[in-house]
């Protein structure tokens, strides 16, 4: 009697802690969706916030173009060596010796792209080859920023820019023709088709991830067809002024090249540029990546062209009514 007793409370309470337990259950479901559902409506409200955001920012920037365009246009300004204020930063010994450091890190990184382990596969050359070729492609460049704050800090006459500019372009010719008898005509023709696609190869590497988080990476076939494309379609561009390539400038006339009118133009041409290859580059390309592909390069020739305004204000260039 007493042992069915005990059975029996025992099943009583078995019964009892499923009930408890169910219960328990049932009430965390029903939080857990509670909480679910609040979730949902704080996101479609941080949505809705977001979009009115961006729906305010656009209307701000419209009544900000509005208004700009009807201000009457002022003076046209003449800046002349003197009157530029950047120029005195640029003449500063402490911001010329932190320019100095951060161009010698620049052209550090510079050749180690440059001459990076597929050329170095492909010339098969030593560590110590590549060494000393990473170092040849350093002295090549080694003139470049004296050249550009010469330009910057409006020191010098418009012959002694020139005379300074001719010095600089024999100084590179000369390391270039080292890197050519250190590597021979063949080893050359490899270097320099990849420096000289240098542009597209960072621009190409900039897209990569765009492409992936979008979900249609470029395979290795569509890369090297991109890259040729774009250089190609570089190399037939003639450019008024190839600031590219700035070695090629006429050094008696840097600063009408330096003007805010020569950028501009320089713009010019590289939007006409960046459609010709939006163009060829839809038959390598699926269509959303074409679509990804063009927007990308009209992205990064927005980010271009603020850098060209900073640019002309930083060049202290005799300007002409």
């Amino acid at each position: 009697m007493n042992k069915l007793l005990f059975a029996g409370t025992g099943i009583a309470l078995l019964i009892l802690g499923l009930f408890y337990y169910r219960q328990t259950q049932t009430k965390a479901r029903e939080k857990l969706v509670g909480m679910e559902s609040a979730l949902r409506e704080t996101e479609a409200r941080a949505t809705v916030a977001e979009q009115r955001g961006d729906d305010f920012r656009q209307r701000l920037l419209k009544v900000e173009a509005e208004n700009l365009s009807r201000r009457e246009p002022g003076p046209r300004i003449i800046i002349t060596n003197t009157e530029q204020p950047a120029a005195k930063l640029f003449r500063d010994p402490e911001m010329r010796a932190a320019i100095h450091k951060q161009h010698a890190k620049a052209m550090q990184q510079t050749a180690k792209q440059t001459v990076n382990s597929n050329l170095v596969q492909q010339l098969n050359l030593t560590t110590e080859q590549a060494a000393t070729l990473r170092e040849l492609v350093k002295k090549k460049h080694a003139g470049d920023t004296d050249l550009t704050m010469a330009l910057m800090n409006g020191e010098l006459s418009d012959g002694e820019l020139a005379q300074l500019g001719h010095s600089f372009r024999d100084q590179r010719s000369a390391a270039d023709a080292e890197i050519r008898a250190f590597l021979g005509e063949q080893g050359y023709e490899a270097y320099t088709w990849q420096e000289d696609s240098m542009e597209e190869r960072s621009r190409l590497n900039d897209f990569r991830s765009k492409f992936a988080e979008a979900g249609v990476p470029l395979t290795d076939e569509q890369e090297g067809a991109l890259l040729r494309a774009m250089y190609e379609e570089r190399a037939a561009t003639q450019f008024t002024h190839d600031f590219h390539n700035p070695h090629t400038f006429d050094m008696d006339h840097l600063p009408e090249i330096f003007s805010e009118e020569s950028l501009n133009q320089f713009m010019t041409e590289m939007e006409q540029l960046n459609n010709r290859i939006i163009v060829r580059a839809q038959s390598m390309l699926g269509p959303q990546q074409s679509a990804e592909f063009a927007q990308a390069l009209r992205d990064q020739f927005e980010r271009s062209k603020m850098a060209v305004k900073m640019t002309a204000t930083l060049f202290p260039v005799r300007r002409r009514n």
